[in-house]
């Protein structure tokens, strides 16, 4: 750890500095003695700087973003520190540690399942895109989300995030201006190049950066050409001079490391890292904006089931667990559908022509399994946005071919068999029912039936014999 050991606020408390939490590009970050506070130590020490980021934290309290996980400032250090105080909370940890598994780890594998597995990962990248878009959404750029500056569950049960640094946030900024600071291996090229200020690009950027090395355990710049080679090489990734590692068309930069994507990487999931380290890379625009990298990411995550055997998460599209080869077992997949009521004589489920046949718009799906219930949230079941879409509503879990649904918002759903001939109510009292496999039964309606609203069907999926 640095030498400081305390610092003093501008009220004249003193801070007993106790752990480096990370280093970004403008900084470093402790944690404080006693819990739920850290401090920034900024490099800097002129008057200059320091009035300059004064100016800031004024500027950033008074930004709306309350209900957003942000770790808020809450006073400058005294010289000769430069610096301030924030909120933390406790039990939380960089993201960095889902990067790459500490030093003398016996098994990737292993570290991977005890840190989280796949669906975590998926869960706590999707949550820290959300909020990039709710910011991105008021016109700010975060400019540094980088893995030291997002914190996520130290309980790898959990997946909560909380982004510190927000002295960060700001508004678009030129090129050259001091507000284009990155943490090295972040930054995007157009920042490296000195071409661009930090924009909602940059953030992309950066995320994605952080979001591959989660899932796969690698960098998406830094290949098996760059590994080998001198740091001129590292420079001309990092400025996107070079192919990224899984280039379509280059194979120069390929990597003899980390996961096999297609365990880690839904097929949308793989098309939105071509699309930012392939042509993204020197085109910014072609970047997906972070709404959609949430939605894709909380996609992969529903469409992940629990391996009986060794308890990790996988795919439901694989025969069998990516992680112990054990077979996959019975589920049920959950999908959610547009109904519309003024389709047909009594309403219907949406559809559109594809290849010639009428099939269904599914706008979500999940998985249920005996071994871990599907939770609802409001986003799924009212395409909810923003604060308050992790909200659970209902909670399905499957026994054999039966499925058993209940309400966990206390709200009464109505369900109905795939012919509409039976219906019954889910309330806070399990409704048990049971599967036809193959085919779609039961639809749980959210929302007024004489208006568009989704339904969610169930159809059972024998499990896969060893």
């Amino acid at each position: 750890m640095s030498k400081v050991r305390s610092v003093i606020d501008a009220n004249g408390v003193r801070y007993e500095l106790v752990e480096l939490l990370g280093r970004g590009g403008q900084g470093a970050v402790y944690a404080v003695k006693g819990g739920r506070l850290a401090v920034k130590l900024v490099a800097g020490q002129g008057q200059e700087h320091r009035e300059r980021m004064r100016n800031q934290l004024t500027h950033v309290r008074r930004l709306p973003f309350s209900e957003l996980p942000l770790a808020k400032p809450l006073e400058m250090l005294r010289p000769p520190h430069t610096g301030y105080v924030m909120e933390l909370l406790t039990g939380m940890a960089p993201i960095k540690r889902l990067l790459a598994p500490p030093k003398g780890e016996a098994s990737n594998v292993e570290w991977y399942l005890s840190s989280g597995g796949l669906r975590r990962r998926l869960l706590v990248l999707g949550r820290a895109a959300h909020v990039l878009a709710q910011l991105h959404g008021k016109g700010l750029a975060y400019s540094d989300p980088s893995p030291t500056n997002i914190f996520i569950s130290d309980d790898p049960s959990f997946a909560e995030v909380w982004f510190i640094d927000t002295d960060n946030l700001r508004y678009e900024s030129a090129p050259g201006s001091l507000a284009g600071v990155y943490t090295p291996g972040y930054g995007a090229p157009e920042l490296v190049q000195g071409r661009s200020g930090v924009t909602t690009l940059t953030d992309i950027h950066a995320f994605a950066v952080t979001a591959f090395q989660a899932l796969t355990l690698a960098h998406p710049l830094i290949g098996d050409l760059v590994n080998d080679g001198g740091p001129e090489l590292e420079e001309q990734a990092f400025s996107g001079l070079l192919p990224w590692i899984d280039d379509a068309d280059d194979d120069r930069n390929r990597a003899d490391f980390g996961v096999p994507r297609e365990w880690v990487l839904s097929a949308r999931l793989a098309e939105a890292f071509h699309k930012t380290f392939g042509t993204g890379r020197l085109m910014p625009s072609a970047r997906p904006g972070a709404a959609e990298w949430a939605a894709r990411l909380f996609a992969a995550a529903d469409a992940t089931i629990c391996c009986p055997n060794c308890g990790g998460t996988f795919y439901f599209n694989q025969h069998q667990c990516t992680w112990c080869d054990n077979a996959r077992p019975t589920f049920a997949i959950a999908a959610f559908h547009l109904w519309d009521p003024g389709h047909g004589a009594s309403g219907g489920i949406l559809t559109k022509p594809q290849q010639g046949s009428v099939r269904p718009v599914i706008v979500g799906h999940g998985a249920v399994t005996s071994v871990t219930p599907f939770t609802v949230t409001r986003r799924l079941a009212f395409d909810q946005r923003g604060p308050g879409a992790d909200e659970s509503v209902v909670e399905a879990s499957l026994t054999s071919d039966c499925i058993s649904i209940r309400s966990l918002d206390g709200e009464q759903y109505p369900l109905f068999s795939a012919s509409g001939g039976r219906q019954t109510t889910v309330s806070d009292r399990p409704q048990t029912v049971r599967l036809a496999a193959g085919q779609a039964s039961w639809r749980l309606h959210f929302g007024d039936k004489s208006r568009l609203h989704r339904v969610l069907s169930f159809e059972l999926q024998p499990g896969r014999e060893p």
